[in-house]
């Protein structure tokens, strides 16, 4: 059988998290995608909070994925470490946008701990505000060390990989929203994207095309593992056995009367109820700030995010319903049949968004037909797309020593870019 298609395999997209590796490579066909390849490889359990044991371990277990399954080249999109992206928020007059990264460089120098003069800086305009009687435009200012990116660089050279883009998180879960989106009336919709990892919780909330907020939270699976063994005087890997053991059992009202799921749930609860109280402060924030662009729902992602007390904790706190999104459901993943799952999946969507990174335009889902929402959460999976004015990267250079910070402003503007362009990718 001849494939008429003309077909482009992406770089691979390789998400280093703190308690695993994941990497999924996609390829493009027409106006659909298609998984090559993907693994998930879990670090051991002692070296999880400890980023110096992962990164040593890092080399080994990156030879071993792309060895034992079928990946095309080695050429890699990843995102910064979060401990070395620092994010603030500026307000400035309007001005036009080729005046808009000197202002910001200059502001810069004020709002960050150490010398931007030897940083990466990039902004991502967030909208129009406004403060009295005045009308501002806040900016989303990130700043990364030239030593934090370069060491971190030449560690992944070490790895036996090319990078083709270093991308930073948010930017990642975006796009992997967005790419889906194709209809008019989605692009009206105000996207809330909670990404709950092992050591903290990204928030990412944008409109159409455009990311409008960014917050870390301090708050993630590690601290509902020590909630537990405090509480049931258990060691944290007990306490992450027993949280996985419970997670695989079916959430009947037999099994919620269970004593040991239910002290479970009476052990995390006032840790979950903190999450979601930061997470309501989030959302005020941006309703207030941005009028008019009110969220009519949150997609909760991450390892975490398929956890049924932190939804039914957070459900019961915020304003507007829960979801649990399906990243991979709009691609054709019939490869990764060794990863699939009965749920959601949705702590794959960062290395979704990552796979991302090279593609251009909107992607249909698999079947063509328009996706609606249930009560399992977001049937369509994602819309992605690289957002305009929403795409921070950090782009290496050739020399395995030197890296640069700089957002992919909007090509479709024609604005020209600060640093040489990328090649063409197959």
């Amino acid at each position: 059988m001849f494939r008429l298609t003309r077909t482009q395999v992406q770089p691979i997209g390789l998400d280093i998290g703190r308690d695993a590796i994941k990497m999924l490579q996609l390829e493009v066909v027409g106006d659909s995608l298609a998984a090559v390849a993907g693994a998930l490889k879990e670090f051991p359990q002692e070296s999880k909070l400890k980023a110096p044991q992962r990164m040593a371990m890092l080399p080994e277990m990156l030879r071993q994925m792309l060895r034992q399954n079928p990946f095309v080249g080695r050429n890699i999109v990843t995102t910064l470490p979060r401990e070395f992206l620092s994010v603030k928020n500026l307000r400035l007059p309007l001005m036009p946008e080729e005046e808009l990264d000197s202002a910001v460089r200059f502001e810069a120098r004020n709002i960050f701990a150490f010398d931007t003069e030897d940083a990466q800086i990039h902004c991502l305009p967030a909208g129009e505000v406004r403060q009295g009687n005045d009308v501002l435009q806040e900016v989303i200012v990130l700043a990364a060390r030239n030593q934090d990116v370069n060491g971190f660089v030449e560690q992944l050279h070490g790895c036996g990989v090319v990078i083709a883009s270093l991308d930073i998180e948010p930017c990642a879960l975006f796009r992997s929203v967005e790419r889906f989106t194709r209809r008019r009336e989605d692009e009206q919709e105000v996207h809330v994207l909670v990404d709950v990892g092992l050591a903290s919780t990204q928030v990412v909330i944008g409109k159409g095309r455009d990311i409008s907020f960014l917050k870390q939270i301090d708050i993630g699976g590690m601290q509902f593992q020590e909630a537990i063994s405090r509480k049931l005087s258990i060691s944290i890997e007990e306490a992450q056995a027993l949280r996985r053991r419970l997670a695989e059992t079916t959430d009947s009202p037999t099994e919620k009367k269970d004593p040991v799921r239910q002290a479970v749930f009476d052990a995390t609860r006032s840790v979950m109820e903190q999450l979601g109280r930061e997470l309501s402060l989030c959302l005020r924030y941006q309703s207030v700030t941005f009028r008019g662009q009110r969220p009519t729902r949150l997609r909760l992602m991450g390892g975490e995010g398929a956890d049924t007390h932190l939804q039914e904790i957070l459900n019961s706190i915020l304003t507007i319903p829960i979801e649990a999104p399906r990243p991979l459901y709009a691609i054709d993943s019939s490869r990764l049949k060794s990863l699939q799952r009965q749920q959601a999946m949705g702590e794959w969507a960062l290395v979704l968004g990552l796979a991302l990174r090279h593609t251009t335009g909107r992607f249909r889902p698999r079947d063509g037909r328009p996706r609606g929402t249930s009560a399992m959460g977001d049937v369509g999976g994602y819309s992605g797309g690289e957002p305009v004015g929403a795409s921070a990267e950090i782009r290496a250079s050739a020399p395995a020593s030197s890296a640069e910070v700089r957002a992919q402003r909007s090509e479709d503007r024609g604005q020209k870019p600060e640093i040489k362009q990328e090649a063409p990718h197959a």
